[in-house]
């Protein structure tokens, strides 16, 4: 008789470009966690990812889905990494319906800094991109559409995002991380994870760097690779993670300086998340470390 699969107990919720991935292979390696092998199975993202999403290709076979897990033993944490689950209305009500003791953590980056860094990511996967500000604008103009818009400034408006989950979770079974303090102490952040999911390992010194420096792709055919989530999908299933990383940084990327964002990009998103940074921080109940709103992001109500 077969062993009833196993429902993931941990989720990774989002948000994208804030460490996700880093965070994803570090619990990897931790003593009593599993993560799946596919990192972003997307199977609760229901309405920002369209079934048919070529880029994305969520998965919605629950059989397909649980099999994910079926190498998990007798982890006490089993998880999966999906950063698109913070923005989708329906995800926290439908992760608690299949897992009612599910604990979800997200990690939240200065909205300006995360859609650039996405920005960045997508001319990697594709030579057509335009300005960092035309993209911007495309978004803004798109974001009726039900399929996911990847450069779409609303996907950075947190507060509501984490109200849904605190509404649904509470403050027991949901933990939010700040991206720029976890890549400041990453020893640190990794024992207040483990302390939230009840894993006793001491984490000690901590020496592994993040999981996506940037660089730009070698070549158009390394953005198709890039690029191509069927063959993405198969590379996660066969190779192991951090044989995937140093082949990555050896030989499909070259390290060069990040490019400066436009200046008018970053004056139209600052304005465009001040308000909603500021609502952020009085339901976070502290102020953020947040270089674009260091001077006029904060309410006096924030204690």
């Amino acid at each position: 008789m077969n062993a009833v699969p196993a429902w993931p107990n941990l989720f990774i919720a989002g948000a994208p470009r804030c460490g996700t991935s880093s965070l994803y292979a570090w619990l990897q390696a931790i003593p009593g966690i599993y993560m799946s092998r596919i990192k972003e199975p997307n199977y609760f993202s229901r309405q920002v990812i369209g079934d048919d999403n070529p880029l994305l290709k969520p998965i919605r076979d629950e059989g397909q889905y649980l099999r994910l897990f079926s190498d998990c033993g007798d982890a006490k944490i089993v998880g999966e990494a999906s950063p698109t689950y913070l923005q989708d209305p329906e995800a926290p009500v439908l992760i608690n319906r299949a897992v009612p003791d599910a604990k979800v953590i997200v990690s939240l980056r200065d909205p300006v800094e995360r859609l650039y860094s996405l920005y960045l990511m997508l001319q990697n996967n594709r030579a057509t991109t335009g300005s960092f500000m035309a993209e911007i604008e495309r978004g803004l103009a798109a974001q009726g559409n039900p399929r996911l818009v990847f450069v779409a400034p609303r996907s950075g408006l947190y507060a509501q995002q984490v109200e849904r989950y605190r509404r649904v979770f509470g403050s027991a079974r949901f933990k939010v991380l700040i991206f720029e303090e976890m890549m400041a102490d990453v020893p640190a952040t990794l024992q207040s994870i483990l302390d939230f999911l009840g894993i006793d390992h001491e984490i000690g010194a901590f020496a592994e760097p993040p999981q996506r420096q940037y660089g730009e792709a070698r070549g158009p055919l390394v953005r198709y690779l890039f690029g191509n989530r069927t063959i993405s999908r198969a590379s996660e299933a066969l190779i192991p993670f951090k044989l995937r990383k140093l082949v990555r940084n050896a030989f499909l990327v070259k390290q060069v300086a990040k490019p400066p964002m436009e200046p008018a990009a970053r004056a139209f998103l600052t304005d465009y998340y001040r308000a909603d940074v500021a609502r952020l921080e009085r339901l976070l109940g502290r102020r953020l470390p947040w270089r674009n709103f260091g001077v006029n992001s904060t309410s006096e109500n924030v204690r």
